[in-house]
Parts: structure tokens; sequence; C-alpha cells
């Protein structure tokens, strides 16, 4: 199949429609492929000569893929990966580390300190290989399925549902806690003044993909699909919600942030490691989950979980 399609498409071509996906449009992508945008444009109206079809809307109104577009870059990203796990595999044949290392994972966690990603990565790229990153930052349902269709090769975050083609690895455990913002009526009160009463007078905005705990005679008003749109809410005085701890500590420590701790609404959300439920590993993949092991020790107590359907 990947044989195949070469022959009729370049590798090049194929990149450059990826590319100008992935940024977003042509003129985004200029740097990331280190050419100019005329000769982006020529590569893609090629791509879609011999393609038969239009890939992609181009102009005034801004870049985007028609719906045979969105199919067809399904399928080159497939093949490009696919190419490179292939030389990944000849690369081991001679003990060398290359390819590309595929990694997905929640946004904000490089706040962290207990959950030092960073740290894997630079004990990963300080031996000799010849190997590139592509890192992610995706909501849990997107690395899902991400994996799932093999664009990455690693995903990292709070997995709520688990798929029965992916096997998930427990890494940590991140506390979370009910904040409101200066601009809150709450913020000024003392404990003894915010009772579960007070909290059902104002707005709680939640994350759509995590599953926080009940909060009894309290609706939520707001959902937003990242911690920076949470914290925004937050901010703004008009909304409570949770936050991790290293997250929200920084507007803490300025005095524009409050933790209502006296409630018991602090809770544990937990990171899991997920891959393709498979075998046959790449050897970049192996030795990158060593380093993340080596840098986070919870890992030794880690439990394998069961697909959930």
């Amino acid at each position: 199949m990947i044989i195949k399609t070469m022959t009729q498409y370049s590798m090049k071509h194929l990149l450059t429609f990826c590319t100008v996906v992935e940024c977003g449009g042509f003129a985004s992508a200029q740097a990331a492929l280190g050419m100019s945008q005329p000769a982006i444009s020529t590569h893609i109206r090629d791509l879609e000569i011999r393609l038969g079809f239009q890939l992609c809307h181009r102009g005034r109104s801004g870049f985007r893929l028609t719906e045979k577009g969105e199919l067809a870059y399904d399928k080159c990203r497939f093949v490009l990966n696919n190419i490179s796990d292939f030389e990944a595999e000849l690369g081991e044949l001679k003990n060398n580390l290359t390819g590309t290392l595929r990694i997905g994972l929640i946004d904000n966690t490089i706040t962290n300190q207990a959950f030092p990603l960073y740290q894997a990565v630079e004990k990963f790229f300080s031996r000799k290989n010849n190997v590139s990153i592509k890192l992610e930052i995706l909501p849990p349902e997107a690395l899902e399925q991400q994996l799932i269709s093999g664009h990455i090769h690693i995903g990292i975050g709070p997995f709520q549902r688990r798929d029965s083609t992916l096997s998930y690895e427990l890494l940590h455990k991140e506390e979370h806690r009910f904040y409101c913002g200066k601009q809150h009526p709450l913020f000024s009160l003392s404990e003894n003044e915010i009772s579960w009463q007070s909290l059902q007078q104002y707005r709680v905005s939640s994350r759509a993909y995590m599953q926080n705990p009940d909060l009894p005679g309290i609706k939520n008003t707001a959902y937003v699909s990242n911690m920076e749109a949470q914290a925004m809410l937050i901010i703004s005085g008009q909304f409570m919600g949770f936050l991790p701890v290293h997250y929200a500590q920084n507007w803490v420590d300025r005095g524009e942030m409050k933790a209502i701790d006296h409630l018991n609404l602090s809770h544990y959300s937990s990171f899991y490691l997920a891959m393709r439920d498979s075998p046959s590993i790449r050897n970049i993949v192996t030795v990158f989950l060593e380093d993340i092991k080596a840098t986070l020790p919870a890992l030794d107590t880690r439990e394998r979980l069961e697909p959930v359907l």
C-alpha cells in the first residue's frame, strides 16, 4: 500500500499537505517546511491534480479542508507515520535510535513539579540518536483517537473512559481544589462565612473532559475545554471551579485566587500513560518509556488497568 502510494505521490507532496493542515494554513507552514508560500501552493496543487479532487479552500476566507481533503489528510498522515516507523525499524537493525517519537499530552502539565515529564525528554535526547519528536497538546478524547489511528505512539492524560484497543498505566495523581477569584463575592469572606448554601448562589465552571465530584445543589453553568479557559473564568470573579493545585498556585501567590478548602471539595485525578495494546513496540518508544520510569518513581507501583468499554 505504502510503496504503491509513493510511486504516485512523492513523500514531499504528502508531507507538505500534512504540514499545511497541522499548521492551519499556508503562511504558518512556511517556517515548518522551510519553503516559500508559492512553492507550498505548487505542491498542494500538484497533489490535487494527481488525486483528481480539491483538498482545501484557500483565499481571503482563510484555509479549510474540503470533505475529501479531511479524509485524504488522515490517509496521508497514516502513510507518513508508517514510513517513519519503517525507518525506525531499519535503524533498530543497526542498533541506532532513529525515527520520529510521537507523543500526545494533556494541556498545562509543565507547572506540575511532581510530574516533570520534561526531564524524561532531556534524558532521552542527551544520548546519541537520530530521532525527531512530535509533541501535541490535546484533550483526552482526542489523545485516544490519535492513539487508535496510530498518529501518536504515547498518550498521557486523565483518561476517564478507556478503549479496548489501548493499554493504560497509572503515572501520577494530581490534586485539584475548588477556587474563586479576587473579584468574587466569596473571596473576602472567612471560612465560617462560607457554607454549602452560600456556594449554591454562584456560578460554577467545569472542564468538560474532567469528572469532578458531585456538588449537591450546585449546577455548572459553564463548560471549558482546557485549564487556561477555566482559570480565566475563575479570575473574572463570575465563576468558581476546580483547578490543579500546581496550576493555580501562581495566582494564589499573587492574591488573585483562593481555594475554598474547608468544605472538603479537593480531589485527585489520575494521570495514565496510554498506548496501543500491541506486542510490537518501536525501540524509540521503549527507550522513552524507560526514561519516564526513571524520572517518575511512582511508576514503580503502577497499576495496569483493564480497558473500559
